[in-house]
Parts: structure tokens; C-alpha cells; sequence
């Protein structure tokens, strides 16, 4: 991945923001071999069993998002960092997701495959104004999505664990227990659920059945948090209108799955944060967050 690689001015433009030494590393027998002396490590994905190796560490960063790729350490002696810039580049995708929904370009797409030029598809379209989104997941990276959509006139209606925690942008914040109420409110269903056990299949055949028959679900957050083949099989009855899955349960999704040719399902590759400015926004951060820290 291009945007995943640092090039060596970012690395001396992340260098000279900071007091510490930083040593980058290639390959994983050379990060190894380091481990030993680090302070603290900036990585992709860290595996548990090298904890052993580094009685140093004392932080740990990522510009991951999600938990899954910084193991807790079992001494509890290592801080975890991850990344939170996301959430910016992340709201376009939506949007454009949205816009792509809403306005039936997928059949403009199909129709162009087939020369044929057909516009009564597009009669019953409505503005995104004064339509209903549902975010489940209203955290910092649903708030920053709630608050795009909002300027745009849409209802943003929020779902999270702690309904009572201030959110910006949510006409109405729902709980957990109250999803199959806000799933029927909604003309959009974004989830942008992290990854822990708590979220698998939050979104089954029972929710997916709350849901209007008009309505299109969105995920941005992890692959596990939808049940995909009921997802299928409402698409297939016609129970919702569409999908658009930035993730799915397994990635890369393989050639085999259901999801590759179900009707109105639209996929990209997780995929909504990358970006050619991707590093540059994470240094912009990790530089902040290591002049803050002792090592």
C-alpha cells in the first residue's frame, strides 16, 4: 500500500518535531533484534508473545483505530496509543457512499454497461435533506460523520452503549437495547462499531428486519458487526433497499462469498481512510502525543 509508506522526508519531518531518538526499521528480524532497548514502538500490528522481548517498553502506537492490532499487555505496564485522525477522511466516504445510494448511481452504472438510457429509475429520488441516518456507534468517529451529514439537513439520530454521554450533532441518542425502535426510524444505517466481541452480528435478521424496505445499511467500522449472509438474504427478499460494505467478516473477502454478487451491494476494499495524506496526518498526531509523553 503506497499511502502506508513513510517516505524518508516524512520520517525526517517526524524526527526533528521531537526530542527522541527514532530508529526505523524494514523487517521484522531487525524490529526484533531492537525490541530489546525500545522505550517505545510505533507499529502496524504488535504480537503479544514480543512483549517478553521488550522489558523497556513502556508505549505502544499504532495507527490503527481499532484495538485489535495493540494486545493488551498482561502486566498492565504498557500504554496503548491509537490512532484517531481517521474520522475525517472516513465522513467523505460515507458521504460519498450515501450520495452513490441516494441517488441510484449504481443503476446509472448498470444502464451505462447496457447503453441503455433509461431515466425513470431516478423519478422517486428525494434530497438528503430531512432524511433520517442512523450511526451506530456514536463515538468520536460517528460524531465527526453525524456532524458532515448534519450540515446537510439529514436527521442524525446516534446508537452507543452510553446514551446519556454528550453527542453532538444527534437529534436522539439511542441504547443498545432500543435499536430495533431506531432501526425503523432510518433512512440510512451507518455502522462504525470497533471490533470486540460485544459488537458480533449487532446487526442480524431480526434488526435488518426492523429496518424500512427503502432504507440502506453502511459499514465503516468492522467486518463482524453485521450478519452477512442475513444481509444477503434481506437484499435478496427485498427487505432493505442496499448495502455498501466498506468491511466484511473476512478480508480480503474471498472469491467465494455470497456478498460478491448480492443485489444492490456495493463494496470497497477497507478502504474509507486511505489516503495519499494518510502518514501524514497520523505523524502530525504521533508527533503531539510523543512530545507529550515521557520515555
Amino acid at each position: 500500500m503506497p499511502a502506508f509508506q513513510p517516505t524518508a522526508a516524512q520520517l525526517a519531518a517526524l524526527a526533528a518535531r521531537t526530542s527522541h531518538e527514532l530508529e526505523p526499521v524494514h523487517e521484522e528480524a531487525e524490529f526484533l533484534a531492537g525490541l530489546e532497548q525500545a522505550d517505545a514502538v510505533v507499529v502496524w500490528r504488535f504480537q503479544a508473545e514480543w512483549y517478553a522481548r521488550a522489558p523497556r517498553l513502556r508505549h505502544a502506537f499504532t495507527p490503527s483505530a481499532g484495538h485489535d492490532p495493540l494486545p493488551p499487555e498482561p502486566e498492565g505496564r504498557i500504554q496503548r496509543h491509537f490512532g484517531s485522525f481517521q474520522g475525517q477522511l472516513m465522513a467523505e466516504s460515507l458521504l460519498g457512499m450515501i450520495t452513490f445510494m441516494n441517488r441510484r448511481f449504481g443503476a446509472a452504472l448498470q444502464a451505462q454497461a447496457e447503453r441503455r438510457w433509461d431515466r425513470s429509475p431516478f423519478s422517486p429520488l428525494r434530497r438528503l435533506r430531512g432524511q433520517v441516518v442512523l450511526i451506530v456507534g456514536y463515538g468520536a468517529i460517528g460524531q465527526l460523520c453525524g456532524e458532515l451529514l448534519a450540515a446537510l439537513g439529514m436527521v442524525v439520530l446516534g446508537l452507543r452503549r452510553d446514551p446519556a454521554r454528550p453527542s453532538p450533532h444527534a437529534e436522539r441518542v439511542f441504547s443498545p437495547e432500543q435499536r430495533h425502535a431506531a432501526l425503523g426510524l432510518a433512512d440510512h444505517v451507518v455502522c462504525v462499531l470497533p471490533g470486540d466481541t460485544g459488537t458480533d452480528h449487532f446487526i442480524g435478521a431480526a434488526e435488518l428486519a426492523s429496518m424500512k424496505r427503502t432504507a440502506c445499511v453502511y459499514n465503516l467500522g468492522r467486518g463482524n458487526a453485521i450478519d452477512a449472509p442475513a444481509l444477503c438474504t434481506a437484499l435478496a427478499q427485498g427487505h432493505i433497499a442496499g448495502a455498501f460494505l466498506d468491511v466484511v467478516p473476512e478480508e480480503p473477502l474471498p472469491p467465494r462469498s455470497p456478498l460478491w454478487s448480492a443485489p444492490n451491494l456495493y463494496l470497497t476494499p477497507h478502504a474509507s481512510a486511505i489516503s495519499s495524506e494518510y502518514l501524514d496526518l497520523y505523524f502530525d498526531e504521533l508527533a503531539q502525543r510523543l512530545c507529550e509523553l515521557p520515555l
